[in-house]
């Protein structure tokens, strides 16, 4: 199995907050991220529901939009247009329905 290094932002807090979970686990921050990523590979989806709370919709969004564009620039897709992310999606779909 070949490994990459990557970095990543995150909050501080939360990063520790996490790092104390996983200790408590027994595992490192590092094992614990592996798990979060196999999950989702494995399942296709984010392993937990998501939803948005009315009073801080409006920052959430914000927030999340902003972390996909700096994503989508950190992983070289920023100049994909709809129509390119549209056939993406549509191509994950058709592999996970056997097409």
């Amino acid at each position: 199995m070949a490994t990459i290094n990557y970095t990543l932002r995150v909050d501080s807090s939360d990063k520790q907050n996490a790092e104390q979970v996983f200790k408590n686990l027994g595992m490192t921050f590092a094992t614990g991220i592996n798990i979060y990523l196999k999950t989702v590979g494995r399942q296709q989806k984010i392993p937990f529901s998501l939803s948005l709370d009315e009073r801080s919709a409006g920052k959430s969004l914000k927030e999340a939009f902003r972390a996909a564009q700096e994503g989508s620039v950190i992983n070289g897709i920023d100049d994909m247009t709809m129509d390119e992310i549209n056939d993406e999606i549509s191509a994950h779909r058709n592999k996970k329905r056997g097409k």
